[in-house]
């Protein structure tokens, strides 16, 4: 866990990349019950999907996003808050970036306000960095 007096605004956080193919989204829609045939059913995801095919569950991308956090602040315990905006969706087989920079400090509670984002291999993103935040507690 970062010490308050080793963290400055401007600070990023290590990214984390992940692949997420078609066995990700399955896994994932098995522990968190969205079936959804959006995320594995190819011809439905042609017809519905914005990008013509299967996207990944938004809340997936949340959780390795929140996870990203969580392993920097040195524990889930140590989130105040985490919100995302979510910007496009994410086709299946992409590799996406998460990361952080710290944007705030607050002497008082000892706590980071990090924007918190994601993004596809050529940069676009998915996670909206400008909307999406997380406070951590530090020591």
């Amino acid at each position: 866990m970062p010490r308050f007096e080793e963290v400055e605004v401007g600070q990023r956080i290590p990214p984390r990349a992940q692949a997420l193919d078609q066995a990700r989204l399955i896994h994932y829609a098995g522990a968190s019950g969205d079936y959804n045939p959006l995320h594995w059913d190819a011809e439905f995801a042609q017809r519905i999907s914005p990008t013509k095919g299967i996207i990944a569950h938004g809340m997936l991308n949340m959780g390795i996003l929140s996870t990203t956090v969580t392993d920097w602040a040195g524990g889930p315990e140590n989130i105040a808050h985490l919100a995302v905006s979510f910007r496009a969706p994410c086709p299946v087989g992409s590799t996406v970036t998460y990361g952080a920079e710290v944007i705030a400090l607050d002497p008082q509670h000892r706590t980071a306000t990090l924007s918190i984002w994601a993004e596809l291999e050529g940069g676009e993103r998915i996670i909206d960095r400008r909307k999406s935040r997380a406070i951590v507690r530090l020591a």
